[in-house]
């Protein structure tokens, strides 16, 4: 995808402007509203939400983009925390974040994790050569150098609101799959390093260009785990993963264009294993963006149950998914383009309207809302 890849959706998705007509009630409420490509969501040890935004691009833009658009580069993505009433700010700014004009399908800081000691950690999209490709004298020379120390990176969050950089996921991952070219055919190489599960001892990263699960030592030693098969058509995407309560990671995947809705997985990989092998842990579900556990049960977010082709507002839900099934069950739906999930109990959270600024840009799609966080309550839900 090269650095025509300013979101992960922008490149195949097709929006269009109407909800599907037999869509029921949402049931969910909004917590916050105002965040920039609101993606990956974490409870903090101080039990606050925190919100992984992908930003607004850069006011610089060169052509190139999805779908003939245009490839902006900015340091405008962050970190926030919501704090009481629906009040949000950001803890961490100044990362890197690549769009289209106006901030729409930004990707930058994507998915977001808490250790159990309390300490965030966030991955950023792209890799270093894929920024190489940007015209050169088109951006300046400090916007591409900070660009470049960022792209792919696994970020450690500072109490003081600084960052740090911690290993370098997309440059390996780009690399790897340069030799790898057979795997998919017409895409290779690329990287998108997407969601990310941290510990006090590493952490694991699922690539949603290179289809890849990869484990990050503490010391930043990279290492590739798992290639998840394609699907159909395009390849498996995979864009989120959580420990089960079983110890292995499960991993939730969008798949590329061109796959009918319910083509998407659940992977089960059991990460004690000497040399673990991917196996389909449940099916039926379309365009999963985030997921985890609550309380024992798996949930994902679909950024809509149309599929990524037909992707429309309201059209996205979460489920609860049971092992070995074939078909989720509802728990929330009426969503627009949900992404990010986060559990307290049988509270969910996710992040809704991801691939939208908080200001809209003059000239987007009419039904575009700012990126806003939504509540659900599963308590009174059908979902056992």
């Amino acid at each position: 995808m090269g650095i025509a890849l300013t979101g992960l959706f922008g490149s195949t998705i097709g929006m269009t402007a109407t909800a599907a007509s037999a869509s029921p009630k949402p049931a969910f409420t909004t917590v916050a509203s105002g965040f920039d490509n609101p993606r990956g969501i974490a409870i903090g040890d101080d039990g606050r939400l925190y919100v992984a935004e992908a930003g607004r691009g850069g006011a610089t833009c060169v052509p190139g983009g999805p779908g003939g658009g245009n490839t902006c580069v900015g340091l405008t993505s962050g970190v926030s925390v919501i704090s009481e009433h629906g009040a949000h700010h950001r803890v961490v700014s100044g990362l890197l974040s690549i769009s289209d004009t106006g901030g729409v399908f930004a990707t930058g800081a994507d998915g977001l994790s808490r250790t159990d000691e309390g300490g965030l950690s966030t991955v950023m999209t792209s890799c270093p050569q894929q920024l190489d490709q940007i015209p050169p004298g088109k951006f300046p020379a400090p916007l591409v150098a900070a660009a470049k120390a960022q792209a792919g990176q696994v970020i450690k969050i500072k109490r003081e609101g600084k960052f740090e950089t911690t290993a370098g996921v997309g440059k390996f991952d780009w690399n790897w799959s340069l030799t790898h070219k057979n795997l998919v055919p017409g895409q290779f190489p690329d990287c998108n390093p997407y969601g990310i599960l941290a510990s006090e001892h590493g952490s694991w990263v699922v690539d949603a260009a290179t289809n890849t699960l990869d484990r990050v030592s503490s010391h930043g030693k990279i290492k590739i785990v798992v290639f998840f098969p394609n699907p159909p058509s395009s390849d498996a995407v995979p864009t989120c993963l959580d420990r089960g309560p079983d110890g292995a990671l499960y991993v939730g995947e969008l798949t590329g264009g061109g796959n009918k809705p319910g083509a998407s997985v659940v992977w089960r990989v059991d990460t004690r294993e000497e040399h673990p092998t991917p196996t389909v842990w449940a099916t039926g579900l379309t365009a999963v963006t985030g997921c985890g556990f609550a309380d024992g049960k798996f949930y994902a977010t679909e950024f809509s149950t149309l599929g990524l082709d037909n992707a429309a507002p309201g059209t996205g839900a979460v489920v609860s998914v049971r092992a070995h099934s074939t078909t989720p069950t509802v728990v929330a739906s009426g969503l627009s383009f949900p992404n990010g999930f986060a559990a307290r109990g049988n509270t969910l959270y996710v992040s809704n309207w991801s691939v939208a600024p908080a200001v809209i840009p003059a000239g987007a799609p009419p039904f575009l809302r700012p990126g806003e966080v939504v509540r659900i309550q599963t308590h009174d839900q059908d979902d056992d």
